[in-house]
């Protein structure tokens, strides 16, 4: 209904420049595209703080997506964004608090409801809680589906020990989306803490070359090289880990990737 009242008013004006008063018109659309840009603050000020975390200014990104979200016309999206943002920066406290405001204040749909629980599940993890979080994707799960829910949940999985319901719930990921380098990831982890390693190396082998831009595939590809007795290899891998920044939504950390890099360094020492 808005974008026909929109398209309504364009047309409107356009035929009164048109064909009644030329400068009333061009007067009135201006004025009408100063509205728009007025209405639409929230949009923008999100685009800039989008532009500004793709460049890894992360303090401006911060306040675009906060002076977005505090307008009355912003919309979940951008405010569960911005909540998003908050707790990458470890900011739990405050990101929660943003998402049960959006949940009480806000009629939201089925898709802006699910994003918002999905970011939720998130907090309850870095607060500790991996049960809670794990059963509030499971619930989203009931309702909504897409690519984020399958590699948050199928991760958590992980990391809650459940690897029986991981490696099943990891397989019908990767049939949802064949091209998610988090699922198949995911499937691969899976595989290797289940003791799987064969097949845990036959995704990582297929993975690697893809480029992915996380540690964790390089960091459990580097461990079962390691297994093998390829330590050059293996070197090379947990030195590529080791090279990206430290995400705070995961369990692998800069320490345990240079304990396995010195641990093999020294390995190599004494030979």
């Amino acid at each position: 209904p808005k974008l026909l009242i929109t398209l309504l008013m364009i047309a409107l004006l356009l035929f009164i420049t048109i064909n009644i008063n030329p400068f009333l018109g061009i007067m009135l659309i201006l004025l009408f595209v100063l509205y728009k840009l007025y209405t639409s603050r929230s949009f923008i000020y999100a685009l800039i703080g989008n532009g500004h975390f793709s460049k890894g200014n992360k303090e401006q990104a911060l306040h675009w997506f906060q002076r977005a979200s505090s307008l009355k016309s912003s919309s979940p999206r951008v405010i569960t964004s911005y909540a998003y943002l908050l707790l990458k920066e470890k900011e739990i406290g405050k990101s929660k608090d943003i998402l049960e405001a959006l949940m009480d204040k806000k009629e939201l749909n089925l898709q802006e409801t699910s994003q918002l629980k999905m970011t939720l599940a998130l907090v309850y993890w870095k607060e500790g809680n991996i049960d809670k979080a794990v059963q509030t994707l499971e619930d989203v799960y009931q309702k909504f589906r897409n690519s984020t829910l399958y590699e948050s949940l199928g991760y958590l999985l992980i990391v809650q020990g459940n690897l029986e319901k991981a490696l099943s719930f990891n397989k019908e990921a990767l049939e949802y989306s064949e091209s998610s380098s988090i699922i198949k990831d995911n499937l691969a982890q899976t595989y290797y803490h289940r003791n799987e390693l064969e097949k845990a190396e036959e995704i990582y082998s297929k993975l690697i070359p893809e480029n992915p831009t996380f540690a964790e595939p390089y960091y459990y590809y580097g461990l079962i090289l390691k297994e093998k007795g390829y330590s050059d290899k293996a070197l090379e891998m947990l030195k590529t880990a080791a090279s990206f920044k430290e995400s705070f939504l995961t369990d692998l950390t800069k320490e345990e990737i240079q304990s396995q890099i010195d641990i093999l360094e020294k390995s190599k020492a004494v030979l």
